[in-house]
């Protein structure tokens, strides 16, 4: 039986989580306006909440990315956290 390559953010452990959630918040830390409380404990707050699905691959080097699918929802919920900090 072959894997899904498919994992949902609270699938990961905490260790693999807290990775990804430092992946995401560089990737998308550019596209929003971020204010000047926003901690890394909101980000994964709000990365938590979204519970994003990743495309992660085991090859010579892992890759993980969002699905497309998923990104508006870890978009607006980003927001939404971010706002709530301003």
């Amino acid at each position: 039986m072959i894997a899904s390559p498919y994992r949902s953010f609270s699938s990961l452990s905490p260790t693999v989580q807290a990775l990804v959630s430092r992946l995401i918040q560089e990737e998308l830390q550019p596209f929003l306006q971020i204010p000047p409380a926003a901690t890394d404990a909101i980000w994964d707050q709000a990365i938590q909440a979204a519970d994003p699905t990743l495309f992660c691959q085991y090859t010579d080097i892992f890759t993980v990315k969002i699905c497309p699918e998923s990104r508006p929802q870890l978009l607006q919920r980003i927001q939404q956290e971010l706002a709530k900090a301003a």
